[in-house]
């Protein structure tokens, strides 16, 4: 039965080939991180923002796709791409403030927080 299979097993095999996708709501539009799952099983991540930046987007408008080859990747890309939306003002009161849970509605660090 399924309690005699060792963990690892085909259980995890099946949910990993799963397609999975989120839809957040982050500083005041959608982005979407979509698993692409491979023939090979291995899976691909993209990150879908609805609303770039023109900073970030080369100075075109319109959505785009950045295409991340495995996990560490992705979060590299989750990493940078959340400190990016932080303003200069934003960035000076993370470096001068450390977490407080009472200023959490006002802290930049919580989206949305304006």
């Amino acid at each position: 039965g399924v309690e005699d299979q060792p963990s690892g097993s085909q259980e995890e095999k099946k949910d990993a080939s799963k397609k999975v996708a989120a839809a957040l709501f982050f500083h005041e539009h959608v982005v979407s991180i979509l698993k692409v799952v491979l023939a090979d099983g291995s899976s691909w991540y993209d990150l879908v923002d609805s609303l770039p930046s023109r900073h970030s987007n080369n100075g075109a408008s319109g959505a785009t796709r950045t295409r991340c080859k495995d996990r560490e990747s992705l979060q590299t890309l989750l990493h940078w791409y959340a400190c990016e939306k932080f303003s200069p003002a934003d960035v000076s009161y993370i470096d001068t403030n450390e977490w407080d849970d009472h200023m959490g509605v006002f802290d930049p660090r919580v989206f949305p927080y304006k």
